[in-house]
């Protein structure tokens, strides 16, 4: 995109406006961050990055909101800001980087408002055997966005998958040993877990075995 020449407007419609710019994607800011000073400093207003839509920069260049790449810089920006996905994605980069205490506390700002990061939070609990925290995270979940057993949670589970063997899952389980499901009175290792017969049913079919095996297949690629 060629660099533009900014209107003079008063700053905050101006504003207004590029944060719709920049809500639909990110890649249309770069027009504006080349057009001088003043469409640099609204490009990097709180409320531009809060709202900027990176989701592209890691759909088609995952590599480069990876330390040393080139949308890192932005990228943190965002985050910093309280942008609900950059924080996501952010929080899956440092839990394959740094493991997932950082993670959990990289996302906790979006809990319990976003699903995927609710949930994950209550997963990296339960792959470092905080299996009581992963519990309250877990009903958090449920209160506010999805019944354990629906299909909605299958769903789920394969985009947060999806999303860390795009970042570079090792498949290296290292959270094997330490792996702790809750088994309380309100969340339960499923009874059934071990009394299907897997040349009929499969991971997700059963709706009591869900979350464990969402929890299994995200601690095995870690």
């Amino acid at each position: 995109m060629a660099s533009l020449n900014i209107p003079n407007l008063p700053e905050e419609i101006l504003c207004k406006i590029i944060e719709m710019v920049g809500a639909d994607s990110f890649y249309y800011l770069g027009g504006i961050l080349r057009a001088g000073k003043r469409g640099y400093a609204v490009v990097h207003e709180p409320s531009v990055l809060r709202k900027c839509n990176v989701q592209p920069m890691v759909t088609f260049a995952t590599c480069q909101i990876c330390t040393g790449g080139q949308f890192r810089e932005f990228f943190i920006k965002c985050v910093t800001a309280g942008n609900t996905n950059a924080i996501y994605y952010e929080g899956l980069y440092a839990a394959l980087i740094v493991g997932p205490e950082k993670c959990i506390r990289i996302l906790q700002p979006n809990v319990p408002n976003h699903d995927l990061s609710t949930l994950a939070v209550g997963i990296f609990n339960v792959c470092i055997g905080n299996d009581k925290e992963a519990s309250k995270l877990f009903q958090q979940f449920e209160a506010n966005h999805y019944d354990l057993r629906s299909d909605a949670i299958v769903g789920l589970g394969a985009d947060l998958e999806w999303r860390l063997i795009s970042f570079g899952a090792p498949y290296m389980n290292r959270y094997g040993a330490s792996f702790k499901f809750p088994d309380d009175e309100v969340i339960k290792s499923p009874s059934c877990l071990y009394g299907h017969d897997y040349t009929v049913d499969f991971e997700g079919s059963c709706k009591n075995c869900r979350l464990f095996w969402i929890c299994c297949n995200i601690s095995h690629i870690l």
